[in-house]
């Protein structure tokens, strides 16, 4: 009301006020490189499941998609030709992303695993034949992140977050990587700065100069010090 001039900024009652500060963000907690080795080693190949769910977590970690982005995503949205796909976001945006060829050739496997499918067929279907849901995405990264024991509760948003810290850590630039996610706003993507800040810390702390620096503390006497020492006046008596 001051800023529109309804109210003189005198006769404010709440100018007195202390300001109130915005609750801290909770940072996204990453899986290792480690822990991602161990989850998407987990599935064994030796069933059609084992392939899809061995394919889906390599997607999850390799594209950044939601879940609901990668329930909906059809057979004709996967080009394994071009390695692409193309995803429907949140307001029904589109954008296509690129795939690295070590993640085209897993989907290539599940593919002709499971057999030739329509394009407008879902990608990932369930052992009836029926489009794994959003809730069914949630459900087989949780059992396999358990099954994995990667030591903290797994879920398509967890991977997600790890898909763009590591992307951050590889020197990525906060632009290509909310192009990525689908991000509308790059102020969505700052939140994985604090992965470059953790990073220089820990450089910081690893430096050689902790080995090198002799401490010298045990060496200062007691009691306060003189500003400097007076120099001696060359060419004296």
């Amino acid at each position: 009301m001051v800023a529109m001039g309804q109210l003189d900024h005198h006769d404010n009652p709440l100018a007195s006020f202390p300001s109130i500060k915005a609750v801290p963000r909770k940072l996204p907690v990453a899986l290792s490189s480690e822990q991602v080795a161990r989850l998407l080693s987990e599935p064994t190949p030796d069933t059609v499941i084992g392939l899809r769910d061995r394919a889906l977590l390599a997607l999850l970690y390799g594209t950044g998609i939601r879940a609901s982005e990668c329930a909906w995503l059809r057979n004709g949205s996967v080009d394994l030709n071009q390695l692409t796909i193309t995803v429907e976001g949140k307001g029904g945006h589109e954008r296509t992303i690129p795939l690295n060829p070590e993640l085209a050739e897993v989907l290539r496997i599940y593919v002709e695993a499971r057999g030739p499918a329509l394009n407008h067929a879902p990608f990932f279907r369930s052992r009836f034949g029926k489009p794994l849901s959003r809730g069914g995405v949630y459900e087989r990264v949780r059992t396999w992140g358990q099954r994995s024991r990667v030591g903290i509760p797994l879920s398509p948003h967890r991977i997600r977050h790890t898909f763009a810290t590591h992307l951050v850590r590889a020197g990525v630039g906060l632009v290509t990587i909310r192009d990525l996610l689908g991000h509308r706003l790059i102020t969505s993507t700052q939140i994985y700065l604090h992965v470059t800040a953790d990073d220089l810390r820990t450089a910081a702390a690893r430096h050689p100069i902790s080995r090198l620096l002799d401490t010298i503390k045990h060496l200062i006497a007691p009691g306060p010090l003189p500003f400097q020492k007076a120099r001696p006046i060359y060419g004296s008596g």
